[in-house]
């Protein structure tokens, strides 16, 4: 029998609850509003907003989604790119079969070449009859206004999903970026703009900042944890629904292992139905959190070698002395630090979204991460 938890985009019989983020959600693309949405990593902020998408469009025919993924964006060129691909894509799926000569005058500057395979469906390349380096106010302005223009003739409605958002800041052009798509998007009535980030310091400054662009332009709005309560009964029901039997007690157990992380909550239960024959018991979970701590540890490692020796003091810390005030004589004594020291690691850690706050402390963002270097450092 296949095991029921997923780890990548979870699928429409899988999503566990989110009714009230769904409504939400959907409530701010309904009123063309622009919203942020921010969590840590593997939070499930991807699976959520696919799911609205989905649901918007079948609910409503005038509403068309576009979605971007800008984390692989290293260049202009690729933001140009990748951006009018999605609305050639989405709005080739709304028009007849004129589409081609219709979509090639949807923008006056990017020139689409389509390329019809034996099934019918087709593939996109773009190039651009301005200079990227020397007009990027009149490719990107046209890519949004010709997107603009095209939902208000059509008398629709839109949403366009820029995931990763933050990746633009890596771009030397990225502040130029900033304004123009602030320029142009606040006079677009019809159309949602949906920022999502996982580098959540970078991407809130981008909004919080008054001397930025994108100040007070849009709703923030966080994701937080799925509660106990919901999780617990998912988890339940997909061991049930295999044949597997697994107690409240026990999905809590599984829960607060990785204090309620969904990706983890998913990846810790699929190990454990793995080992599961028929009842989950205390054994299969103890011996499961190693399996899934060692699964991470390439991962956790890469980052690791990457910090430098006042990060990694600072994350070892927190991780052995999670209830010390950290600008406290103890923890400058077991980190090895001065004041001045831990500032400048923090303030790093906050970046790199590796830390954050929680009751006027610190604490490691990713629950797992914490378990490795406890692991690793014992003793």
């Amino acid at each position: 029998m296949k095991n029921p938890f997923t780890l990548g985009l979870v699928s429409e019989d899988k999503f566990c609850n989110r009714r009230k983020e769904i409504k939400e959600l959907k409530n701010y693309i309904k009123n063309s509003q622009n919203v942020v949405i921010y969590s840590p990593r593997r939070f499930g902020k991807t699976s959520l907003i696919k799911k609205v998408l989905k649901e918007l469009k079948k609910e409503n025919k005038n509403i068309l989604p576009v979605y971007v993924d800008l984390f692989p964006v290293s260049s202009y060129r690729d933001l140009a790119d990748l951006l009018s691909r999605a609305i050639i894509s989405e709005v080739g799926k709304e028009i007849n079969k004129s589409f081609i000569k219709k979509v090639k005058t949807l923008f006056k500057s990017v020139v689409p070449t389509f390329t019809i395979k034996p099934d019918g469906s087709f593939s996109i390349s773009v190039s651009f009859s301005q200079n990227l380096e020397t007009e990027i106010d009149t490719v990107l302005s046209d890519i949004l206004q010709g997107f603009n223009s095209y939902i208000n003739k059509n008398k629709l409605s839109a949403v366009l999903v820029l995931d990763e958002f933050q990746e633009i800041t890596t771009l030397k052009e990225s502040h130029k970026i900033e304004g123009i798509f602030r320029t142009n998007i606040q006079s677009h009535h019809n159309i949602s703009y949906i920022f999502i980030g996982s580098r959540r310091r970078i991407l809130l400054d981008m909004f919080t900042d008054k001397n930025r662009p994108f100040y007070k332009s849009s709703f923030l709005y966080e994701l937080k944890k799925i509660p106990k309560e919901e999780f617990t009964v998912c988890i339940i029901k997909n061991f049930e629904k295999t044949k597997k039997e697994c107690s409240p007690a026990l999905a809590e157990k599984i829960y607060n292992l990785v204090e309620g992380y969904p990706y983890y909550v998913q990846k810790l239960s699929s190990v454990v139905w793995d080992l599961t024959n028929k009842r989950v018991s205390e054994k299969i979970i103890s011996e499961s959190i190693n399996i899934l701590i060692n699964s991470e540890k390439a991962d956790f490692e890469n980052i690791w070698i990457n910090l430098n020796n006042a990060e990694k003091a600072v994350l070892k810390t927190i991780a052995q002395h999670p209830n010390l005030q950290i600008y406290s004589k103890e923890f400058t004594k077991n980190s090895g630090l001065s004041i001045g020291g831990i500032q400048k690691a923090v303030k790093s850690l906050l970046t790199k979204d590796l830390i954050e706050t929680k009751d006027k402390n610190y604490q490691i963002t990713d629950p797992l991460m914490r378990l490795w270097l406890l692991k690793e450092f014992a003793g």
